[in-house]
C-alpha cells in the first residue's frame, strides 16, 4: 500500500525522507517481519533517478565472515554495476588498484525506491507517502507529533533522515560535485575500471578531480568533484564539468541522460548529540552515517538500519547509535585538519595511498573494516610532517579546552 487513511493518525514509526537511510530502515524492518505500522513521509512527488550511491562490497568468497557481511541480499540483488578495478591519476601518472574479493559497486536511487514500493504494496502495515511536506516535529510525552501540510500524525517514534543544512563554521571541508550521466556515439570509456580521482589537482577551488563510473564503452556517469572550504555554485561546477567532458569524450557527440549535483559536509555531523528527546532521532547524514573524509555513507546506513530494526523489535524503540566508529572519526578529523592547512598536500596523500597501500587494506579502511595492521599501514603511507603538526595542534586544543 502507498496511501494511509486520513482518519488514521496513530502509527508506530514515522520515517521522514525516502532516501538511502529512510528506505534502508523500512526494508530492514520488513525483512525482520516488524508488525507495527510504519509511514514514510517524502516531500518529492515520486521516486527520483537523481542519485547514484557507491561503495565497496565483498564477494561471496568472504561473505561468511562478520567482517565481510555488509549488505543484505535484497540490496545486493538490485545493484546497478560492479567493478574490480579503480584508479587515481595525477600529474600525468595513473595508479591502479585491483581486487576480486572487494568490488566497487553502485546503486541507483530509483532502484531502491522501486524495491521499497514493491514491498509496501504487499504489506498492510507499510506506507510511503510522496508529496508530503513536514512542517514540524514535536515531542508529546513519550511519543512525537508530526505535522504535515494536511494533517497531524502521532507516532511512538520518529526517525528524521533529512540532510542538515551546511554549517558556515566548521572544522572540515565541503564536497561539491556536478555530474552528468552520458551516452556517447563512440567507444570512449574503459568499462572495467572506475576512475575514482581522475586528473587529481589543486586549484583556486580546492582539491578537484573527475569521477567516472563507466557502465560500458559508450555509457558513463562523469562528475566534476571539488573538496573546498566553502560551497561552490552549481553553475561553476557545471562549467568545470563541461570543460572536463570536452577532454574526456574528445569532441565525439554525446547525449545527457540525467544530472546530479550536491554539496556534502566533510566534517563530523551528529544531530542526536544536540537533543534529549528519545521519541525523535536523526539518521543518515544528520545521524552521523557519512565518513567525513570521504563522503561515503551507504554502507553506514545499512549497518545502522540493521541495528535499528533489531532494537525496535527487541525493545520497542530505536536507540541512538553512531554508524561510524570513533577511531575513524578521529582519523577523519586529523585528515581534514591537514587538508585545511594545505590543500596541495592532499594530492600527495591520495597518491601515496594508491602507490603504497594494497587494495584490500585500502578498501577495509574506506569501509570501516580495517584491522590494526591496516591502520598502521595507512598511517605509515601518510606524509609525516603535516600530520604531526595537525596532531600536536589538536592535542593543544584538547588540553586547552579540558
Amino acid at each position: 500500500m502507498t496511501q494511509l487513511s486520513t482518519k488514521q493518525s496513530e502509527v508506530d514509526l514515522i520515517i521522514i525522507g525516502a532516501g538511502a537511510a529512510g528506505l534502508s530502515l523500512l526494508l530492514a524492518l520488513d525483512a525482520a517481519n516488524f508488525a507495527g505500522k510504519i509511514v514514510v513521509l517524502e516531500s518529492k512527488q515520486g521516486p527520483q533517478n537523481d542519485k547514484m550511491w557507491s561503495f565497496w562490497h565483498v564477494t561471496e568468497a568472504v561473505r561468511s565472515s562478520e567482517r565481510g557481511n555488509n549488505l543484505p541480499a535484497y540490496i545486493e540483488a538490485i545493484l546497478t554495476h560492479k567493478w574490480q578495478n579503480w584508479s587515481l591519476s595525477a600529474d600525468g601518472s595513473e595508479y591502479l588498484m585491483h581486487d576480486t574479493l572487494f568490488q566497487y559497486c553502485c546503486l541507483r536511487s530509483e532502484s531502491l525506491s522501486a524495491l521499497a514500493l514493491e514491498r509496501t504494496a504487499a504489506k498492510e502495515n507499510l506506507h510511503i507517502r510522496f508529496d508530503t511536506h513536514v512542517g514540524s516535529i514535536t515531542a508529546a510525552g513519550s511519543a512525537a507529533i508530526v505535522t504535515t501540510h494536511t494533517e497531524q500524525l502521532l507516532a511512538k517514534q520518529v526517525v528524521d533522515t533529512r540532510p542538515p543544512p551546511l554549517q558556515s563554521q566548521h572544522e572540515g571541508l565541503i564536497q561539491c560535485f556536478y555530474g552528468e550521466e552520458i551516452m556517447c556515439e563512440a567507444d570512449i570509456f574503459q568499462p572495467s575500471t572506475v576512475k575514482l580521482m581522475h586528473q587529481l589537482s589543486h586549484s583556486e577551488l580546492g582539491i578537484e578531480f573527475i569521477y567516472i563510473l563507466p557502465f560500458s564503452t559508450k555509457h558513463a556517469l562523469v562528475e566534476f568533484t571539488c573538496f573546498s572550504l566553502v560551497p561552490i555554485a552549481a553553475s561553476v561546477l557545471k562549467a568545470r564539468l563541461t570543460d572536463a567532458l570536452y577532454k574526456v569524450v574528445k569532441q565525439h557527440p554525446y547525449t545527457v541522460q540525467r544530472t546530479e549535483c550536491a554539496a556534502l559536509p566533510m566534517y563530523l555531523v551528529n544531530q542526536n548529540s544536540q537533543h534529549q528527546k528519545p521519541a525523535i532521532i536523526y539518521a543518515g547524514i544528520a545521524g552521523g552515517a557519512m565518513r567525513a573524509s570521504t563522503g561515503y555513507s551507504f554502507i553506514g546506513s545499512q549497518k545502522w538500519a540493521k541495528q535499528s530494526a533489531h532494537d525496535l523489535i527487541k525493545t520497542g524503540t530505536i536507540s541512538v547509535n553512531t554508524p561510524i566508529p570513533a577511531i575513524y572519526q578521529m582519523m577523519d578529523k586529523l585528515m581534514l585538519s591537514v587538508l585545511r592547512d594545505d590543500m596541495k598536500v592532499g594530492i600527495t596523500i591520495f597518491v601515496q595511498l594508491f602507490k603504497t597501500v594494497p587494495a584490500q587494506r585500502f578498501v577495509r579502511f574506506m569501509s570501516e573494516k580495517a584491522t590494526f595492521i591496516d591502520f598502521i599501514c595507512i598511517i605509515w603511507a601518510m606524509p609525516k610532517k603535516p600530520f604531526l603538526r595537525a596532531l600536536f595542534r589538536r592535542v593543544r586544543v584538547n588540553i586547552k579546552d579540558g
